[in-house]
């Protein structure tokens, strides 16, 4: 059962990132990013009327932790993805925010068995050609994407700019951010409901709200604030289904699979946007399906 809801946890933060990253080509970041958050505090707040839960420290401590972390993980994420290539980035802080979860899981006595262990392994690579990493440098040129979020060939073939070591550490900042949000949400005690996301929702909001009294954004159009609201009723759910599966599974396994969620980000993509697959990301969807099948 674990598995199952880390899985369905997993597809619904994919799309929860795809219908993001469409309200993004319509209104400023900050603006999504504050109307995900807030969509977020009143989903949480109707779930903790709804399913009660019991207050403590550690619930509201672990989930406040939670969302700064997270909140800063995504902050970095946009402003690596405004200064390096998405081929390098989003891998590197997708296989990281897996890596943590699963280190802590098993440093703190998750033992999986060897099936299990098998798709640990599996799960960084399957993570990291999903995401857009290479298996090897292009014979025609390196990726770069286009204006739609496709990947092509760079013009005539050239090498692009090699990254400075900026993207890098935002890329890794913003991994460690998401990882350390799973691994707080997994910290907070099981009866806490839904508690710790209310909890994590509002401290994001209350940092956002700040970050908006200085930028003064403008009010967003109908269509992007729509996406935006879209995008934090998924995510949020996407949170009400990972801190179940905690509830139910190991923290390794159920990080790992969560993990997963660039699938369906690049299946939407190809469905939607009709963006083209890469062998390299071909390659992970078979991985990815095969981690799934070990760790399930």
């Amino acid at each position: 059962m674990a598995a199952i809801l880390a899985l369905a946890a997993a597809a619904v933060f994919g799309a929860a990132d795809f219908t993001g990253g469409s309200a993004t080509r319509r209104i400023p970041i900050l603006t999504v990013t504050l109307l995900t958050s807030s969509v977020g505090v009143v989903l949480a707040g109707v779930l903790v009327a709804a399913l009660g839960g019991e207050w403590s420290a550690s619930a509201v401590g672990w989930g406040a932790l939670g969302g700064t972390c997270g909140l800063v993980g995504l902050s970095l994420l946009y402003l690596g993805l405004a200064s390096g290539p998405n081929r390098l980035v989003s891998p590197v802080s997708a296989v990281l925010a897996a890596v943590i979860p699963v280190a802590v899981g098993i440093g703190t006595g998750d033992r999986p068995d060897a099936l299990g262990m098998m798709g640990l392994v599996l799960a960084a690579p399957a993570i990291w050609l999903v995401a857009g990493g290479d298996l090897l440098p292009s014979a025609g040129g390196d990726l770069l994407p286009s204006a739609g979020g496709d990947l092509q060939p760079s013009a005539g073939g050239e090498r692009a700019p090699i990254p400075g070591r900026s993207p890098l550490l935002l890329a890794a900042g913003a991994g460690v951010g998401f990882g350390l949000f799973f691994t707080c949400l997994a910290q907070t005690p099981d009866d806490a409901g839904a508690i710790p996301l209310l909890a994590a929702r509002v401290t994001s909001t209350v940092l956002l709200v700040v970050a908006a009294t200085q930028r003064r954004p403008a009010r967003p159009e109908r269509r992007g604030a729509l996406l935006a609201i879209a995008a934090g009723t998924l995510d949020m759910s996407a949170n009400g289904l990972f801190l179940w599966s905690t509830r139910l599974g190991d923290l390794a396994v159920v990080g790992a699979l969560v993990s997963l969620f660039p699938v369906t980000t690049i299946l939407l993509a190809m469905g939607i946007l009709h963006e083209r697959l890469t062998r390299s990301q071909a390659t992970g969807l078979g991985l990815a399906v095969v981690t799934a099948a070990l760790l399930s």
